[in-house]
């Protein structure tokens, strides 16, 4: 979730409403938690080194780490490596698609600018480029990407094997905005491909999830550099629902941000800067324990839900916005303090509001202890054969629980609303979909990518137990 889900000065006014409430009907015995390990595996020194994801909730205990540095060591690592191969980049995604305990490869040192093309606007990159490093870097060359997730952590190879995405009706996902790559196979081959050369291998490595081989170059297809202004507001979740298609069409970007138990929402405007734009307000990086501590005092009370919705609406329902301007590999990210585990699916865009509504109705009745926001995003449709986005303009919807508590029962709860609105679930993200469901999900190039990835890697040397799921191997 973003840090701003509560307007700046908002935390303490909202914890002496929280303690006003609690003083209605605070009952012992009303809280329920479910503490889950901050550390999936423990750690003896002088044993191999566990690789634990950010999250918390995936780990491994490789017998084999490797950090190539170039194009020919990656080649070599890939030809001599046994066993299972997974690469790992920023270790972002929540989902198993990194654990092995035979080679885990880091991308981390192939990292940096390769070249750039200032007449066609492109740029090509190391695969293990932070976004972080990443802003800079373009706008050193009067290039940026045209867009961006709240998130600047990721690797640029991580994001494109997931195809991550941001937001905004225009603009697709990374992976769409990948012009040409270079792929190391398990056999140790790099190959060049694009829409030109090596078409088929170029439209499965764009959302690959690692399984073909090592993406280690990538170019980028951007637009010059520019600026954005951002502005978060408080509003009611209806009204933004009731008019959201005049939303996403009057903003470059546009996302909300739900509150479970509540009428509430956080929304999120972003479009080009305009002279005299200047920052208003600023981010309050507690916002999302700010909100936990609050909601454990008072949801779970009888009446506990009401209670918690009329002292967010008090507090925070007339908060005046916050305002952030400036270059835009810097209005787009955001920090992440808090540390959670989260599900993701993409249904279509014209079905975006009966899906939310639907989970948000279901975490009330159900009365489901969740505080963190939900995420409610569009974006673009595209060619990619295992984008999320393939072939229809989609509806990203996300669910989060904290890191501690256990979110099985909540994901489970809403999981199968997603299925109902013919949702496909982010690859990077907690899901329990298999082989079977996700053909269906996939039915024009689902056994183009098989083929592809059968090409490349005959003995499934790229696939961990999760893959082998997935595609059913």
């Amino acid at each position: 979730m973003k840090p701003s889900a509560l307007p700046p000065g908002m935390r303490r006014r909202l914890l002496r409403g929280a303690a006003a409430g609690a003083a209605i009907g605070l009952l012992p015995g009303c809280e329920r938690r479910g503490p889950e390990p901050q550390a999936p595996v423990g750690y003896t020194p002088g044993q191999r080194l566990p690789w634990i994801n950010w999250a918390g909730n995936q780990a491994c205990v490789p017998a084999q780490r490797a950090a190539p540095a170039s194009e020919g060591e990656v080649a070599e690592v890939l030809r001599r490596a046994r066993g299972t191969i997974r690469p790992v980049g920023a270790s972002h995604s929540f989902s198993a698609v990194v654990p092995t305990d035979d080679t885990l490869v880091a991308t981390d040192l192939l990292s940096g600018l390769v070249d750039h093309d200032g007449a066609a606007c492109q740029a090509q990159i190391w695969a293990g480029t932070r976004m972080r490093v990443l802003g800079p870097l373009l706008a050193d060359i009067d290039q940026a990407l045209p867009n961006m997730p709240d998130m600047d952590y990721l690797s640029m190879g991580g994001a494109i094997a997931c195809s991550a995405h941001a937001t905004g009706m225009g603009f697709g996902s990374l992976s769409s905005y990948v012009a040409g790559l270079t792929l190391a196979t398990p056999g140790g081959e790099l190959i060049e491909c694009s829409a030109a050369r090596n078409r088929p291998l170029f439209q499965a490595a764009r959302a690959s999830l690692g399984a073909l081989g090592i993406v280690t170059r990538l170019r980028l297809q951007n637009q010059p550099a520019y600026r954005l202004t951002e502005t978060d507001r408080i509003e009611k979740t209806e009204e933004v629902l009731e008019d959201i298609v005049a939303r996403r069409e009057r903003h470059r970007h546009f996302e909300f941000l739900p509150l479970p138990h509540s009428a509430l929402c956080v929304t999120v405007a972003t479009d080009l800067a305009q002279p005299g734009d200047h920052d208003v307000g600023e981010e309050d990086p507690q916002a999302a324990q700010t909100l936990r501590r609050v909601f454990e005092t008072l949801a779970l009370l009888p009446a506990g839900g009401a209670i918690y919705d009329r002292v967010l609406s008090a507090v925070v329902g007339g908060a005046a916005s916050t305002v952030r301007t400036g270059p835009s590999y810097q209005v787009f990210p955001h920090v992440r303090m808090v540390r959670f585990r989260e599900m993701e699916y993409t249904v279509p865009a014209e079905a975006g509001p009966a899906c939310v509504r639907e989970i948000l109705q279901t975490v009330q009745d159900r009365r489901l202890p969740v505080c963190m926001p939900l995420e409610y995003r569009y974006v673009r449709a595209d060619d990619i054969w295992l984008s999320m986005f393939e072939g229809r303009d989609g509806c990203s919807i996300s669910v989060h629980q904290y890191g501690d508590l256990d979110y099985r029962d909540y994901f489970g709860h809403v999981e199968p609303i997603f299925w109902k609105y013919e949702g496909r679930p982010h690859w990077g993200k907690i899901h329990t979909l298999d082989a079977r469901r996700l053909a269906g999900l996939y039915a024009r190039h689902w056994q183009d990518f098989q083929e592809a990835r059968r090409a490349v890697d005959p003995q499934g040397r790229m696939l961990n137990g999760h893959l082998k799921s997935l595609f059913g191997v």
